[in-house]
């Protein structure tokens, strides 16, 4: 099982607040598609389950509030693709602190964590563990509602 920091296939974006202060929502678009055939194209290697990819890029000096993942197009082919998110290395918080076994063939929103959140004292990612299969075409958004506390 490997640990991804690239981001071919989505856009990753910056360890940076949207609007530089106060509450902000960091969205990923997960596009499996796109993921698997821009790994493709540029021979890295494919992924497999275990596999950890980074999708959200947190600043230092953040509070999470929450974070999740939408499913907006279900998986057809790996019916059995399972995610988990949250915080994989060194982080006080665990792998699946966010979303657990979220299903990649059901439509719809798996989140969790309102009432715990989690400070982010030093710049960090959200990562999404690849459970049980690689899904080969679910489009799924990976969200956090981020509090800027260096404001």
């Amino acid at each position: 099982m490997a640990a991804y920091t690239d981001s071919l296939g989505f856009n990753q974006g910056t360890a940076a607040y949207p609007d530089g202060h106060g509450m902000s929502k960091f969205t990923v678009e997960l596009d499996f598609a796109k993921i698997v055939a821009a790994r493709s194209a540029a021979g890295a290697t494919a992924l497999v389950a275990g596999d950890t990819m980074q999708v959200i890029k947190l600043p230092a000096g953040s509070v999470v509030l929450s974070a999740g993942l939408v499913v907006t197009e279900v998986e057809a082919t790996n019916t059995t693709a399972t995610f988990d998110l949250g915080y994989t290395g060194a982080t006080p918080y665990a792998a699946n602190v966010y979303a657990n076994d979220a299903p990649s063939n059901a439509l719809g929103l798996t989140a969790a964590d309102l009432a715990n959140p989690s400070v982010i004292v030093s710049a960090d990612t959200i990562d999404l563990l690849i459970n049980t299969a690689v899904p080969a075409n679910c489009v799924v958004e990976a969200f956090a509602l981020v509090l800027n506390v260096n404001a």
